[in-house]
């Protein structure tokens, strides 16, 4: 018995499987809205108003995680607030000023990695899950007994 044709026979499936699945995973990642997510800057102070009008205190949603963390800041200030999409395994750059950025990769449509940078410096990196509603809190120190904030939220 002749296996020459039955090996082709079992190749030529194998190619044509993995051109199929191929084709399926590209138009998957083709159709993925990736991970639709919102950053915001946040000056933390007991300071009861921001310096600047700009600043507007923070959403409900924002405070309430923030008081529930050991922060010893009362009042929180919104300095700003980007909205971004990350698609799948891609990295976006998010500048929240002039001195603060973020960089946040998409791994697998459910986990992230942040890596945030400060005056040009990156302050932390990590990876993590961030389901959709949480809200991640990442914190450095600032001048004059104040904080900065970064908050991560994932909307969709």
């Amino acid at each position: 018995m002749n296996s020459k044709p039955i090996a082709a026979t079992g190749l030529a499936w194998a190619v044509l499987s993995l051109l199929v699945c191929s084709q399926f995973t590209e138009k998957a990642i083709a159709a993925d809205p990736g991970l639709k997510l919102e950053a915001q800057l946040i000056w933390g102070t007991n300071d009861p108003q921001s310096p600047d009008p700009s600043h507007k205190p923070v959403d409900s949603d924002v405070l309430k995680k923030l008081a529930a963390l050991p922060l010893k800041w009362s009042n929180y200030f919104s300095v700003n607030r980007k909205g971004f999409n990350v698609p799948l395994t891609t990295t976006c750059k998010v500048p929240l000023s002039e001195k603060c950025r973020m960089e946040v990769k998409n791994l697998d449509g459910t986990r992230i990695e942040i890596a945030l940078f400060g005056r040009g410096e990156q302050v932390l990196k990590r990876s993590q899950a961030l389901p959709k509603g949480e809200i991640l809190v990442l914190a450095g120190n600032a001048p004059n007994d104040t904080a900065w904030l970064v908050t991560l939220k994932r909307i969709e």
